[in-house]
């Protein structure tokens, strides 16, 4: 009897461990769903499109970066991006999120642009400045929640954005002192 067991219980093992690797071959655990301002580049770069250039060539702060360095928006140096493909929704459609690169950093901080897939092409719902960008799995009307981090020398600052139907917005944040 005890080989029996041990033979069912081997292969009992041996379908539990594929099952990882064949529900994940169709989902998107691969894609970096964390950012941080320490490592602004991203691990799975891909290139930014056109119309998600565009829209960054209009943003007040890419404006200002460009005027300080006498840059026209039509030449904004692609160098001053990094862009990552992430599903935020079920789509199939890539999203894009593009994590700014010096000199659109700050101390401590870099910006965030976060880009949905229509069939129209790229949305802007989120701009944010912030030290950590992670991507969360909980959704919010079928988008995943985002969540950011910014921290000085004296507080950490936490905050849990959802979708809201158009854009993500603020649905919670809490400051803590550094002790």
């Amino acid at each position: 009897m005890t080989i029996r067991y041990s033979l069912i219980i081997l292969l009992m093992l041996a379908a539990v461990s594929g099952i990882p690797t064949a529900a994940g071959s169709d989902s998107h655990e691969a894609e970096q769903s964390e950012f941080s301002a320490e490592d602004v580049a991203v691990k799975k770069p891909v290139a930014i499109p056109e119309d998600v250039l565009a829209i960054l060539r209009k943003d007040k702060t890419v404006l200002s970066i460009l005027e300080s360095e006498n840059l026209q928006p039509i030449n904004l140096p692609a160098p001053w991006f990094s862009a990552s493909a992430i599903h935020l929704s079920a789509s199939k459609r890539a999203d894009i999120l593009v994590v700014g690169q010096p000199p659109v950093t700050g101390g401590n901080v870099t910006i965030f642009w976060v880009f949905r897939a229509t069939p129209d092409g790229h949305e802007l719902v989120l701009t944010a400045p912030a030290h950590d960008l992670r991507v969360r799995s909980r959704r919010s009307k079928g988008y995943r929640d985002i969540e950011l981090v910014s921290m000085t020398a004296a507080q950490i600052s936490d905050v849990l954005c959802r979708f809201d139907g158009k854009r993500y917005a603020e649905y919670r944040s809490s400051l803590q002192p550094i002790r």
